[in-house]
């Protein structure tokens, strides 16, 4: 019974690099050697995620002040419980981070094709 050798070490894992790429957009082509680009796109998505994460949680803190004071029907503070949370913003850096995603899986693709021919 023949039997493959195992993969070189050296060798680039394809599934690896889709993973890598799905989980965190950049990282798969961090793998396959674009280190630049890979890494341009990995810190702009953790810095759109983070961004993201902690406008949510600031205005999440800001909005449970809102609902937890004394006297949730005084002035306007029903108003400002519905603008707590930024939603423009959240909406611009979920998009940002929509658009580094598919920049991210455009650019790994053609990276992959590259590999396999």
């Amino acid at each position: 019974m023949a039997t493959q050798p195992p993969p070189l070490p050296s060798q680039k894992s394809l599934r690896l690099a889709t993973a890598l790429n799905v989980f965190l957009p950049g990282a798969g082509l961090f793998y396959l050697g674009q280190r630049v680009v890979g890494s341009v796109l990995a810190g702009a998505f953790l810095a759109c995620f983070l961004a993201l994460f902690g406008l949510f949680l600031a205005g999440y803190a800001r909005y449970l002040s809102i609902a937890m004071s004394e006297n949730l029907l005084e002035g306007n503070k029903l108003e400002e419980a519905g603008a707590a949370f930024h939603l423009n913003w959240l909406l611009g850096l979920a998009a940002a981070g929509m658009v580094l995603y598919l920049c991210s899986t455009v650019l790994f693709t053609l990276a992959k094709r590259r590999i396999k021919t």
